[in-house]
């Protein structure tokens, strides 16, 4: 800076030179004397820090010190204004990157927060540049992946960004492990327009997220799926509101040794406002996925029990049924109240409920499980650990969980005749559930072979299409009023009930 007083003119010129060498003169006439220049100096000098400072609270994150997501709208812009004006030239691509859930670990810690999240935003630079930005999240960052030439080039890009993420810190930090998942779309492969591509880069993300993959890259059969599966959503959460019209409960029969029917699994099913079946496959993952499935869940429980009880009161109250509980549901914090008050609200006896649970529900925290089973089992509701086999299937667990039954999965059941390793399984399965007091279901019985060998080993009951598939409660009904039942590819070659494992 310099200071100049031109005695012609008596008056007092200030040179500051800040970068844009911006000259300011100040006058007899402003009433300011040269002898005044330091203070009028310093004032701006302060003016100045204090535009800067502003400057820096309005576009950048304060804790990551990132510039914020209005500066990333307006610097694609300029970017992709720029490609576009190039034939064939480079692509350019939007990155949407969300940290994982060991982001978690480190909230309670506002100072470690800060450092870390400073140190990721470093990182990300490393590979892309000045083109990292702050989302409205702040575990969400906006990236500009310039110069990209190809679609394979957006998936280098990719894995060299999740790779510099996942690796550790440095001490005192190195016991936190950041991972992230990234949604790409890029141009003009994916849109031609920011809001286009940051939708797409989104439904990416949301894709990564879903699978557990680190990247995704945008595709447009990707982009369908999403946009039908929102559609489903919407349909989901409108058709729960108005009252669950459209759903009905089925019924597959539980068979005993005798051959009667004893009982049902219950089935959700869903018809929807075109009159066509909605797979369970397809809607039971998305009501998983946005917590609708508590609702399901709920509604399914009580018409189940509120249909046993017309049966029972229709002179068959030898039934029971066997509800799926999601683990939405279960870890709802008074779902045994919940239980409890369809139980007493409808008079059943708590025995003739069955409830059925995955070895992952129960083992996602193991000591709420054993205390909330524990629960419902002194109330008097039977339990099931459904899929045995296929999870966990720890010993030590299976000991403390208050189960009493287990169900064969039906990938051990699926062609035991010709399977010794699955025999084997099915023998071990029941001796061990012997050992523990436990009944033995084997599910998916499809051909009087798999019946005979099941029943041989010793399995209590049996589900499958070799009896029945899951039925409306009229059909079902009249199966449990036929009585003793055989199966359709014909009678046995020996009574199951005088069957003996070998």
């Amino acid at each position: 800076m310099g200071l100049n007083e031109s005695p012609e003119r008596g008056s007092a010129a200030v040179l500051i030179d800040d970068g844009d060498s911006q000259l300011r003169s100040a006058g007899p006439a402003a009433g300011i004397e040269p002898a005044d220049a330091g203070e009028l100096l310093d004032e701006l000098r302060l003016l100045r820090a204090r535009n800067d400072e502003l400057e820096r609270l309005l576009t950048r994150n304060p804790t990551t010190g990132l510039p914020i997501r209005r500066l990333f709208d307006r610097e694609f812009e300029r970017a992709l204004d720029a490609v576009t004006r190039i034939e064939r030239g480079p692509r350019i691509a939007i990155g949407l990157l969300r940290l994982n859930h060991d982001y978690d670990r480190i909230k309670n810690s506002r100072d470690r927060n800060r450092v870390l999240l400073f140190k990721t935003g470093d990182r990300m630079r490393e590979v892309v540049g000045d083109n990292v930005y702050q989302s409205d999240r702040l575990d969400e960052f906006l990236l500009i992946l310039r110069d990209i030439p190809n679609l394979d080039g957006a998936e280098l890009r990719a894995g060299d960004i999740v790779d510099i993420i996942a690796t550790p810190h440095e001490p005192p930090a190195d016991d936190v492990r950041f991972g992230c998942h990234l949604g790409i779309s890029v141009y003009p492969d994916h849109g031609i327009d920011r809001e286009e591509l940051l939708g797409n880069a989104n439904i990416a993300l949301r894709e990564s997220e879903r699978t557990d993959q680190p990247f995704v890259i945008y595709d447009t059969e990707l982009g369908r799926g999403f946009r039908e599966r929102e559609e489903l959503e919407r349909t989901l959460r409108q058709t729960i509101q108005s009252g669950f019209g459209g759903f009905a409960l089925n019924y597959q029969p539980f068979v005993d040794r005798s051959l009667r029917i004893c009982g049902s699994e219950v089935l959700i099913r869903w018809t929807g406002a075109d009159g066509r079946m909605i797979p369970p496959d397809l809607f039971i993952p998305v009501a998983e996925e946005t917590g609708d499935i508590r609702f399901l869940g709920q509604w399914s429980l009580y018409q189940a029990c509120r249909q046993l009880r017309h049966w029972h009161r229709s002179g068959h109250d030898g039934l029971f049924v066997s509800v799926n509980v999601s683990p939405a549901q279960f870890r709802q914090q008074d779902l045994v109240e919940r239980v409890g008050g369809i139980i007493d609200s409808l008079k059943l006896d708590p025995s003739v409920l069955h409830l059925e649970l995955t070895e992952t529900t129960v083992m996602d925290d193991p000591a709420d499980a054993i205390a909330r089973l524990t629960e419902l089992r002194d109330m008097g509701v039977h339990l099931a650990l459904d899929d045995f086999g296929t999870g966990y299937s720890s010993l030590t667990y299976l000991r403390e969980f208050p189960f009493d039954t287990l169900k064969v999965d039906r990938s051990f059941v699926t062609g035991i005749d010709a399977s010794p390793q699955n025999r084997q399984i099915v023998k071990a399965i029941v001796t061990l559930a012997r050992g523990f007091d436990m009944h033995v279901v084997a599910e998916g019985v499809e051909t009087t072979q798999e019946l005979e060998v099941v029943f041989d080993y010793g399995c209590d009951y049996v589900q499958g299409y070799v009896f029945s598939p899951a039925v409306s409660a009229d059909a079902y009904i009249e199966r449990v009023n036929a009585g003793p039942i055989q199966p359709p590819s014909g009678r046995l070659t020996r009574s199951p009930a005088e069957g003996s494992a070998p």
